[in-house]
């Protein structure tokens, strides 16, 4: 009869390959993401955030010009023609824009390069029903790219 501190000492000291090609301790089934997703009802965290950063411009571009969020992005745009060498910064226009340009619909703008289209999306975000479509429309086609992404990953 082997001692449990035999045991261990076994069980320390076998090798790892044996492990894995040892059928009784390999996992029977694993789990594609999609699938995983479906089975917990759960969404892919890039979408809530995708989801939480629109709402959070929708209130920004509501707010008054002249408060901190607006200036800085009104600046943004201002400064954006100086170029700096290396790789471009991530900003949260940047992201938007990557948002956006994911986003093809005649309907809506499918660009942030202006001022001007800055001062469209605001006109939408102050209809609130304008601006819920715009995000969904938004967050629709980025579950679609997701779920193609998920399928062809296969993991």
């Amino acid at each position: 009869m082997v001692s449990d501190k035999a045991r261990r000492t076994q069980i320390k000291h076998f090798p790892p390959q044996a492990i894995k090609n040892n059928p009784q301790y390999q996992i029977s089934h694993s789990y594609q993401n999609n699938a995983l997703y479906q089975k917990t009802g759960e969404t892919p965290i890039s979408l809530t955030i995708l989801e939480a950063r629109w709402r959070l411009f929708g209130h920004i571009l509501r707010q008054a010009i002249n408060t901190p969020p607006n200036v800085a992005m009104t600046k943004f745009f201002k400064t954006e023609g100086s170029k700096q060498r290396g790789r471009p910064k991530t900003s949260i226009v940047t992201t938007l824009r990557q948002d956006l340009k994911s986003h093809n619909n005649d309907h809506w703008p499918t660009k942030l390069h202006s001022t001007k289209d800055l001062d469209h999306l605001c006109d939408i975000a102050q209809n609130r029903s304008d601006w819920k479509h715009l995000t969904t429309a938004i967050y629709r086609s980025a579950q679609a790219e997701t779920s193609v992404d998920i399928a062809a990953d296969g993991h």
